[in-house]
């Protein structure tokens, strides 16, 4: 059956917005649930999932253009199916292939229709509530579903949470992956402009725990947080790797190195989490009390070296990504383990000690989350980059650069795994 790909609405005052990234192109096989283009508004950006397994075809890979909410960007086929003929109408049978003969008047008039139709608000909180469009009878013009035909459905059992991570392919090619570990409060698309840099290489995100459209748990450690990541990589089919983690992600990234041993090909850590007890524990409160954009703007300008580099969007999307009361519930549980009394509990200096791989660090100088001083008194394996300037997000403020940076890290890594003296 044959899904539209189309723009939704994701807030009650939109009207239109525009692609800002295809994750896929006509002819990429997709499943349910993976995400296929983000969009981007006055208010925000939002990563938008397929509702159905299929195969994409129809899309122009045009970004930048404004449209109105609901157009048609592309679809989501299944083998043999066509793409619909514009202007087509929806209950009309579409070719299947162009050698199949065609069907007689009495036959297309009787054959029900293979196009799933249904509001953007309707695709919204199938999503969300993991329902299956198709099992739903809708109740709208020819058929279509509307979000009141979705009222007392059940969440189709094959959705049920299983407790893994969400891991999202960036870009994918041979060899060991670069896996991207975000800080506290945000997801992996906060690494969007970064993977932009590295779109030749293969590179992959996951949402930590309470992150993201990860599940809750309760995280004690570090140890956990990285765990959860290792089970993560060890069910996508995932041996070597090289880690690139920033502010709590780095505190992960050190935390995985015992545990990856010698599938761990490099280490990039960015502002990491777990160097010293000092942490700006009133902008981690201010996060979680912030309930509006004007409540959390005062503390996300903290992020940056150059205050100017912080947009409406990006304020709308950090919104977005505290979610709920429950969500942050769990963000703020998880930060009274870690983060005691705005101090960082845990070490993690030790595990630096003794690594034969590639290893750098990264800090801005202006950074005013977590101190640059820091990096200070390492071992001398670390090689550090103080970028002059920047705040707690190099990754962003300075993508360009920090991409340069972990492409040498990466040929770095290849020539110590052939140096006869690597082990």
């Amino acid at each position: 059956m044959a899904v539209e790909l189309i723009l939704p609405r994701v807030d009650m005052d939109m009207s239109e917005g525009k692609i800002a990234h295809w994750y896929v192109k006509n002819g990429d096989t997709v499943t349910k649930g993976q995400v296929v283009f983000e969009i981007e508004t006055d208010k925000a950006t939002m990563e938008i999932d397929a509702a159905a397994d299929g195969i994409v075809q129809g899309i122009d890979g045009v970004v930048g253009v404004t449209m109105p909410v609901g157009q048609i960007v592309g679809w989501i086929l299944q083998p043999g199916e066509a793409v619909p003929a514009a202007g087509v109408a929806p209950d009309a049978p579409q070719a299947v292939a162009e050698a199949a003969p065609a069907a007689a008047p009495e036959a297309a008039a009787s054959a029900p229709s293979t196009l799933l139709r249904a509001t953007p608000l309707a695709r919204s909180l199938a999503r969300e509530r993991g329902i299956d469009l198709n099992k739903v009878s809708g109740s709208g013009p020819d058929g279509r579903v509307l979000a009141a035909d979705l009222s007392g459905t059940k969440r189709a059992a094959s959705q049920a949470n299983t407790g893994a991570l969400n891991l999202h392919w960036f870009s994918r090619h041979e060899g060991a992956p670069l896996v991207l570990l975000h800080g506290f409060g945000t997801s992996q698309g906060s690494w969007r402009a970064l993977a932009e840099q590295l779109r030749d290489l293969p590179v992959l995100g996951i949402d930590l725990p309470n992150h993201g459209k990860s599940p809750r748990a309760e995280i004690p450690d570090f140890d956990a947080v990285a765990q959860a990541v290792l089970e993560r990589l060890d069910s996508e089919g995932i041996n070597e790797v090289h880690l690139l983690g920033h502010s709590m992600g780095g505190g992960t990234a050190l935390a995985l190195t015992g545990l990856l041993a010698s599938r761990l090909r490099s280490l990039t850590l960015v502002a990491p989490a777990g160097l010293g007890p000092e942490i700006n524990g009133a902008f981690i409160d201010g996060i979680l009390r912030a309930s509006s954009e004007a409540s959390l703007r005062p503390w996300l300008v903290q992020l940056f070296g150059d205050a100017s580099r912080l947009s409406g969007s990006f304020v709308a999307t950090a919104l977005q990504e505290l979610g709920n009361e429950t969500k942050r519930a769990g963000l703020a549980a998880m930060a009274a383990r870690l983060l005691p009394d705005g101090t960082q509990a845990e070490s993690l200096r030790a595990r630096l000690e003794g690594l034969v791989i590639p290893v750098k660090l990264l800090w801005g100088t202006l950074d005013r989350v977590l101190p640059i001083h820091q990096a200070t008194g390492l071992p001398a394996n670390v090689a550090l980059h103080t970028l002059a300037g920047i705040g707690h997000l190099p990754q962003i403020e300075a993508a360009p650069l920090v991409a340069a940076l972990v492409r040498q890290q990466l040929g770095a890594s290849v020539f110590a795994s052939s140096s006869p003296q690597a082990t």
